[in-house]
């Protein structure tokens, strides 16, 4: 068992762990070098809240460029040109992910070269780390709902390039012909790398993959039509790993009324959320300047739950040590009020 108990302020009717696993970074060089470097950053941007996240400009040309707005943007930029790509060409979209999913590849998925400086900030940094534990959480709570002796269908919603998905399905050591997984991502050339990655798997789209480009705030926050499309109650799992931060309360709720009705009795929800203190929070957001999300605490979250009819007890959470996402595990039953 991956789980341990957790040890934090929480709230008394969440079921609530930590867990630990292996990383990259456990054993790679200058792990506490960047990691001082890094939580140094942090402590000076939460000394001056007024400090402002870098912004993406265009020249006259049409090119991106970064313009930082304080000194520690600057600093972090100048000498590490995979960054700068990464930051200017794939963030937000899920490919900039896949960069911090597989650090140790030689370039990006824009073509750009790895320096090495570059990388051991996609190795080191907490919030890499996170990226990838909560990835992990995922492939453990998806071995409990897909088995060999069914057929399992899987919807992966904000799926970008599939990785945690397909890591979990390899993990799970599931035979091909007994998974259907559907991928629903708004962005075209995410959803071509999932293609071309589930290919590697052994797994052909329009057998065992379906793709669907779709907008999910339009499609299952302010309508209900995905949940039309998919059909209610025929899934066993769905996942929505890096999109729930994204959403306000009130289209949070909706948005986990609406999945839940794609989920048959018996399956799951699995959903993930930036934590309010994640330990270098704002070295993420106010540094590096990733988009605008809605961290939150485990009672904000859990709120969030109860205001969309979940009991507490229908709710695991689980918070890997590093302590960057709370993974939420929402089981589907007769208590669940859809």
């Amino acid at each position: 068992m991956h789980w341990q108990p957790f040890r934090g302020t929480a709230p008394t009717t969440m079921t609530l762990y930590s867990a630990s696993f292996p990383d990259v970074s456990d054993n790679w060089p200058m792990k506490d070098e960047v990691t001082r470097e890094l939580n140094a950053v942090d402590r000076a941007l939460k000394a001056d809240p007024q400090l402002m996240p870098p912004v993406i400009e265009k020249n006259a040309s049409g090119e991106k460029r970064i313009k930082c707005q304080h000194q520690w943007s600057e600093k972090a930029f100048a000498t590490r040109p995979a960054v700068v790509a990464w930051r200017t060409r794939l963030v937000p979209t899920a490919l900039a992910l896949y960069a911090i999913q597989n650090p140790l590849d030689e370039h990006l998925p824009d073509g750009t070269r790895m320096d090495s400086r570059s990388r051991q900030w996609f190795i080191h940094a907490n919030d890499a780390i996170g990226i990838r534990s909560r990835a992990k959480v995922l492939s453990v709570l998806a071995e409990q709902y897909l088995h060999n002796d069914i057929d399992n269908v899987w919807v992966s919603l904000a799926s970008g390039a599939a990785v945690p998905v397909l890591e979990a399905l390899r993990g799970a050591h599931l035979d091909g012909q007994k998974v259907h997984l559907t991928l629903v991502d708004y962005d075209p050339v995410s959803l071509r790398w999932a293609e071309k990655m589930a290919a590697a798997e052994g797994l052909s789209v329009g057998e065992q993959v379906t793709i669907l480009q779709r907008d999910l705030k339009e499609s299952l926050i302010h309508s209900d039509k995905l949940i039309q499309e998919l059909g209610e109650g025929k899934v066993e799992l769905v996942d929505a790993l890096g999109i729930f931060e994204y959403f306000n309360d009130t289209d949070a709720v909706i948005f986990l009324k609406h999945v839940l009705r794609l989920i048959k009795p018996g399956g799951a929800l699995i959903i993930s959320n930036m934590l309010t203190s994640s330990p270098q929070i704002d070295f993420a957001l106010r540094c590096i300047g990733w988009t605008p999300i809605f961290p939150r605490t485990l009672q904000q979250l859990q709120d969030i739950h109860l205001a969309a009819g979940i009991p507490a007890e229908n709710v695991t959470v689980i918070v890997p040590k590093d302590g960057v996402y709370a993974v939420m595990e929402v089981r589907v039953g007769q208590a669940v009020q859809a």
